[in-house]
């Protein structure tokens, strides 16, 4: 497997579960244990890489907003609406700071799953390969056997149609040689009866 990882570094695999072609090699009822258990682990991966994405989108979003209130609270002065503006600046800067933080945490985490993605891809694709040359080595098995029974049936074949060549050629000598004794009349008249 190591050996296997190393020529994949620097590389980038397709992403198998997302791969229509690896889909159709390994359909869900091919997949054994390993390749399921892989397949789910990517899967949950990719949907966690998805929701991290999305939750700091969302995040940058909400951002934006306290930084929008910010520039609009920004003339508080010491009257009543300016104090008030001042605490919805001061609450916003504090909510910057909490989404700051916040922001880097999920960004450390987000950066962490690429590696662990590629590292279960590159497992369910070692996985895939010896399952792969394994089916290899079976159905060349098997076409062996499907030829030699080809040929079996090809020499049967051939036996019978000789036994049908020699069937047709004796018919022939008997009906030539009754049809000269016999004569075309009373030929005529035995073959209508056996119709």
């Amino acid at each position: 497997m190591l050996e296997f990882a190393e020529h994949f570094k620097g590389r980038n695999a397709p992403i198998l579960i997302l791969d229509e072609k690896w889909l159709e090699i390994f359909p869900e009822h091919l997949q054994n244990s390993t390749i399921r258990a892989l397949a789910a682990e990517l899967s949950g991966l990719l949907k966690e890489q998805g929701r991290q994405v999305d939750e700091i989108k969302g995040m940058k979003r909400y951002k934006s907003q306290m930084m929008q209130e910010i520039v609009e609270n920004m003339d508080a002065d010491d009257t009543a609406a300016g104090k008030i503006k001042r605490r919805k600046m001061d609450k916003s800067q504090k909510k910057i700071l909490e989404l700051n933080e916040k922001l880097e945490q999920r960004k450390e985490t987000l950066s962490d799953l690429p590696y662990r993605i590629r590292e279960v891809n590159t497992e369910l694709l070692f996985e895939s390969t010896r399952v792969c040359y394994e089916r290899f080595r079976e159905n060349l098995e098997k076409m062996n056997e499907l030829e030699e029974e080809i040929a079996a049936l090809q020499a049967e074949l051939k036996m019978r149609k000789l036994d049908k060549q020699e069937r047709e050629m004796r018919d022939e000598k008997m009906y030539t040689y009754l049809h000269s004794v016999l004569g075309p009349e009373l030929m005529e008249r035995l073959d209508a009866q056996e119709e």
